[in-house]
């Protein structure tokens, strides 16, 4: 018995067994099922599609590499519609929503190589089911794409000698894949990015934070776009009674321009205003508003990529019950008032009922 007992302490305190330890990773799964009815997706040829369908699934794996390295993988699993010869097609899409590694033994200096999302404003850095509401802001997904500002880069943050947190984020990005604001035809073109966020105590109870970022590169125009944003939030949780009453207010504020040869630069302007109340233990209200204004979007043939030149409003109501930290149940409408779509409809009522759950070891959310 005794040897026994000698033979464990060994293999639990051995090298070999500490980095058996840290090479084994943290695994987790988010799945998020939804329900859609909206006017845009009445169509049979609509790629967005009405009914119950799987909104995403998310896998992540993440540990450390050795003591002075981690690594971060999540893989993304969601349905893809096309329109072939008049049918919607589905198909299925897994694809690296992020990858990357970060140094571990540099003070106060955080350095990320690989795919990630961006560290432009608030909302670009979540991931879908930590998202406020369903689906991102309308200034999101139209300046800065589909699924936000992701890229193969690098990145290095650092925190600045203040008595409140504030930090600097540089970042070297390729600008090309999904990212059609950018995109340059030259190999080895990339984007450059900074971003300054400052968090402060104004009481035990309320913290504010405000940042601003700036990106700019060359795209697909062989012009220079450039992107300008920045974020305030203020959320509320009383030291005593929290648990069952608290309140978040966010604002964020997208400007990008898009040379355009040959005429004027493409000028967009995004600005998402919200709101949550939490009321009980687990249940709180959100309100939404958004605006996004374009002007000066050349024709398809100068720049495929043009917005329309309009202006869109869109108000957003959801009501959440957080059964646990692990699934969470959400009822919302929508209401968009913009550019007419195919069927020269410019009013989209949307109903959606999403459900999220996750399983496994999940790291926290950025605050």
């Amino acid at each position: 018995m005794a040897r026994l007992k000698y033979f464990l302490l060994v293999l639990l305190f051995s090298p070999w067994s500490y980095g058996q330890s840290l090479k084994t990773p943290n695994i987790s799964a988010n799945a998020l099922f939804l329900y859609q009815n909206s006017d845009f997706a009445k169509e049979d040829t609509s790629t967005q599609r009405n009914g119950m369908d799987i909104q995403e699934a998310e896998l992540a794996f993440y540990a450390d590499v050795d003591p002075y390295s981690r690594l971060t993988m999540l893989l993304s699993i969601h349905p893809d519609y096309e329109l072939v010869s008049g049918k919607v097609v589905e198909s299925w899409q897994m694809e690296p929503e992020e990858l990357y590694s970060e140094l571990t033994q540099i003070p106060g200096i955080n350095v990320k190589i690989g795919k990630f999302y961006a560290a432009f404003g608030k909302h670009n850095l979540l991931h879908t089911h930590a998202y406020p509401f369903v689906d991102a802001p309308l200034a999101n997904t139209a300046l800065l794409g589909d699924e936000g500002l992701n890229d193969v880069g690098v990145s290095v943050a650092g925190l600045l000698p203040t008595n409140w947190f504030s930090e600097v984020t540089l970042q070297y990005l390729r600008g090309e894949g999904d990212n059609a604001e950018f995109d340059s035809p030259t190999p080895g073109d990339g984007v450059g990015l900074a971003h300054w966020k400052n968090l402060m105590d104004l009481s035990e109870d309320l913290t504010f934070e405000v940042g601003v970022s700036y990106a700019a590169g060359t795209n697909s125009l062989a012009q220079q776009t450039a992107l300008d944003g920045a974020d305030l939030t203020f959320k509320w949780r009383p030291a005593d009674g929290g648990r069952y009453h608290s309140w978040i207010f966010g604002t964020e504020y997208i400007e990008r321009h898009v040379g355009q040869p040959g005429t004027q630069d493409e000028k967009g302007q995004g600005t998402t205003v919200w709101g949550q109340y939490q009321f009980a233990e687990r249940w709180a209200g959100l309100l939404r508003y958004e605006n996004l204004k374009v002007q000066n979007a050349a024709n398809a043939n100068v720049n495929p990529n043009a917005l329309p030149n309009d202006t869109t409003n869109k108000y957003c109501a959801s009501l959440v019950f957080n059964a646990s930290e692990f699934s969470s149940y959400r009822l919302e409408y929508d209401f968009t008032h913009g550019p007419e779509n195919a069927q020269g409809l410019s009013n989209d009522h949307k109903l959606y009922v999403q459900a999220n759950f996750t399983i496994g070891s999940h790291p926290a959310h950025a605050y």
